[in-house]
């Protein structure tokens, strides 16, 4: 089973995660009032911080990493990169969208990314390797700063194989001479959350409970697959997560995405804002949904006339409500992180000032 990073540069990885990089514009000082009356909500019970530490989710593998100084006004102490993915590829796991470089004056934590499909059918002792592979690859791009996490939506069919990655990683690590205290940490889905006694438990250090893409995408009547209070509250069970046996992070979505969808089937992921579909030859029949009048080629899609899109961002009030229920809800945990997905600087340098406020209103003092 080999690990060959010569090969991996060639494989492909979803169009929308490589936006280039780009340089922060000032932060803007325009009036807030809107977000502040998110914040306060609906009733004047106080927020409660339940998060030591900011963080931000870095994903896009061919950008430079932000620098501290770029992350200072929010108050970020650290990042959570993708350093590459695992898929199966020529009968074996093979790492795909290899960063570079982790270049960054702040503490980098590696974020590696499990396709189910690479832990099919695999033996034990392929799993361990397979675990070997990915510490040596890590190592070679930046040593983490104490924690490595792999993300993966585990099945019933792989929950076995992925926990044993999880734990033969967590043993190589902790028998590497060369790494002092790192963490293995394991990224966490609401269904995982609520129903943890029969999904299991990865056996990490700690866990990243991801607070979005919890909709369905290729749903054409889906409202919105990236973040939806409604849905997510009724996974964020009170009594699981005061059970849930590892200690957890919070992550919650920052991003935004168009879907297009041809003859009612879903067909891509487009790079663009809402600003973009609102141009000649695009009607809006409804609230973020948007119909081609002609053929277009839009973020290099050829799509036809009549194509449909679905523009879907993170409802800042929904996730002021979810800040607020966490606060209420989560049990003292001193060493929480909140982590947010992700950082893209253009698009923070529109509303930077609401996302400090978010972190400052999280974090402890």
């Amino acid at each position: 089973m080999s690990f060959d990073v010569k090969l991996s540069f060639s494989f492909l990885i979803a169009a929308w995660l490589m936006f280039p990089g780009c340089t922060p514009a000032p932060l803007p000082s325009g009036n807030h009032s809107s977000a502040n009356s998110c914040r306060e909500g609906n009733n004047s019970e106080r927020l409660q911080p339940f998060a030591s530490e900011a963080s931000f989710y870095f994903w896009k593998v061919q950008s430079p990493l932000p620098q501290r100084r770029d992350l200072e006004p929010f108050g970020v102490q650290r990042l959570y990169v993708r350093y590459f993915d695992v898929v199966y590829e020529n009968e074996g796991p093979r790492p795909v969208g290899i960063r570079r470089e982790a270049n960054s004056d702040l503490p980098v934590i590696p974020v590696i990314y499990i396709t189910t499909g690479a832990l099919k059918d695999l033996e034990d002792h392929e799993i361990e390797t397979l675990a070997g592979n990915i510490w040596k690859l890590v190592k070679r791009i930046r040593v983490p700063a104490g924690e490595v996490q792999l993300d993966c939506d585990w099945t019933p069919s792989t929950r076995k194989a992925y926990f044993h990655l999880l734990a033969s990683l967590r043993q190589i690590v902790r028998r590497d001479p060369e790494v002092d205290s790192v963490a293995i940490s394991s990224t966490i889905r609401l269904h995982q959350l609520k129903y943890f006694r029969q999904t299991g438990v990865p056996p990490a250090d700690r866990g990243a409970l991801m607070i979005y893409n919890m909709g369905e995408v290729a749903n054409p009547e889906e409202e919105n697959s990236i973040f939806r209070w409604d849905l997510a509250r009724s996974y964020l069970q009170p009594e699981a997560l005061k059970e849930y046996p590892i200690p957890l992070d919070m992550a919650l979505p920052d991003f935004s995405w168009a879907l297009s969808f041809v003859h009612g089937s879903f067909h891509s992921i487009l790079r663009l804002d809402e600003a973009d579909l609102r141009q000649p030859g695009i009607e809006s029949p409804g609230s973020s949904r948007f119909r081609l009048q002609r053929d277009m080629i839009l973020d290099g899609q050829s799509l036809p006339a009549g194509a449909e899109i679905r523009f879907e961002s993170v409802d800042s009030c929904q996730r002021w409500e979810a800040v607020r229920f966490l606060g209420k809800h989560l049990p003292r945990q001193p060493d929480r992180r909140i982590i947010l997905f992700d950082y893209d600087a253009k698009k923070i340098s529109r509303k930077s000032q609401e996302l400090i406020d978010l972190f400052a209103a999280i974090r402890t003092p």
